[in-house]
């Protein structure tokens, strides 16, 4: 059995959640969202995905908190992050496989996930 990659979508903004969830979902990967970096946290604990789409501001725990902790660990370090940001500030970018700015079509996002996943 082929296993499909997953995707974690992180955003505050229930409108790109849902954006993304369908367009990826759509190219046939399994998506799961949270809506700030603690709930991120958790869901990556509890299964760990291929790939993080990652917004930085939001609630609870920003984006660059949220790769901050990945990067402390092992087993969640070599997980590809793709920051989506209409944040100016860029730092942390070595933690990030990419930082695109916000807003940003999935059609645009696919090239760049696929990239990552070699897919």
């Amino acid at each position: 059995m082929i296993r499909r990659h997953s995707i974690l979508v992180v955003d505050d903004d229930p409108l790109f959640r849902e954006l993304y969830r369908t367009a990826l979902r759509f190219e046939g990967f399994d998506v799961s969202t949270a809506s700030d970096g603690l709930a991120a946290l958790r869901s990556i604990e509890m299964n760990p995905p291929s790939l993080v789409i990652l917004d930085v501001n939001m609630p609870c725990l920003d984006g660059w908190g949220v790769l901050q902790e990945l990067s402390r660990y092992e087993s969640t370090r070599a997980i590809p992050v793709i920051v989506v940001t209409a944040s100016d500030v860029v730092h942390a970018t070595a933690q990030a496989v990419a930082i695109l700015s916000k807003p940003i079509a999935p059609d645009e996002l696919l090239p760049v996930i696929r990239q990552q996943l070699a897919v």
